[in-house]
């Protein structure tokens, strides 16, 4: 059966999600592609064959395995089947679609997709799409945000990045009930791929740092950091314009949704 790999790269939504399996060709067996929607009814699945409909069913079996062997773990609803999830599917062709009979994917692949999705918390359209509970605060939404910039090849805060995150620390502890920051890294495309994700986490980094040990941000305050590189994100809404743009770290405040209708009545 024919296979074939493909590389990914992406976000939030991180957490870094950079290799996934391809999609293999729509025939009788296993499908191998990362999921890039989920209506809950149709999943997506994206190769460098293209992109394949993936009906799910009551009848669908989602599992969850560890390991290089893909020892089956634990039993799954299909809500877990997020956008950026490598997965394996044992389906029929139906048409121009495929029906899953079981859907598997690594536990360790899920953790990352969870971190990229609630990462990518960083921009309304991931918010949006972010139906993930972060401990017990509920669906997260964005209650302000600021953007931090880099020289070219530098992840050192300027005094001005650093007064912008005191001043979005300061406006997230005045909030009335939990909050979350999301810290988004990014870098502009100089350099090679690989340079470039470092480059992105070294800035997101940074930037977490400083608001933990000199803006007192506790780190139960942080959703799992994003680096990006200068990779294209899906659907991104705040695509950088230009390379000054691209040399940020975007840093937003996540509050609970039901917690921001309490406090506009």
């Amino acid at each position: 059966m024919k296979s074939i790999k493909m590389v990914v790269a992406l976000g939030a939504f991180g957490a870094t999600l950079l290799l996934a399996p391809g999609l293999a060709a729509a025939e009788p067996g296993t499908l191998k592609g990362m999921i890039i929607s989920n209506d809950g009814k149709t999943m997506v699945i994206r190769g460098d064959a293209g992109d394949t409909p993936v009906v799910l069913s009551g009848a669908t079996k989602v599992r969850g395995v560890t390991g290089v062997l893909g020892v089956r773990g634990d039993d799954y609803p299909a809500s877990v089947l997020i956008r950026g999830l490598p997965v394996e599917v044992l389906a029929s062709p139906n048409g121009d679609t495929v029906d899953a009979a079981e859907v598997t994917f690594k536990k360790s692949d899920l953790k990352t997709a969870e971190q990229i999705s609630a990462g990518l918390v960083g921009t309304d359209a991931a918010v949006a799409a972010n139906a993930e509970r972060i401990d017990n605060i509920g669906v997260l939404v964005p209650a302000g945000r600021t953007k931090v910039f880099f020289p070219v090849g530098s992840a050192t805060l300027s005094e001005k990045g650093k007064q912008d995150l005191q001043a979005i620390a300061e406006q997230a502890k005045a909030i009335k009930g939990p909050y979350r920051l999301a810290v988004v890294g990014r870098a502009d495309s100089s350099g090679n791929a690989a340079a470039n994700q470092r480059l992105s986490e070294a800035r997101a980094a940074a930037v977490t740092h400083y608001l933990q040990q000199s803006a007192a941000i506790s780190p139960a305050n942080f959703i799992p950091t994003a680096a990006l590189g200068s990779a294209p994100v899906a659907q991104d809404p705040d695509v950088p314009k230009n390379a000054a743009d691209a040399r940020r770290v975007t840093v937003t405040i996540a509050v609970s949704k039901a917690s921001e209708k309490a406090e506009a009545k």
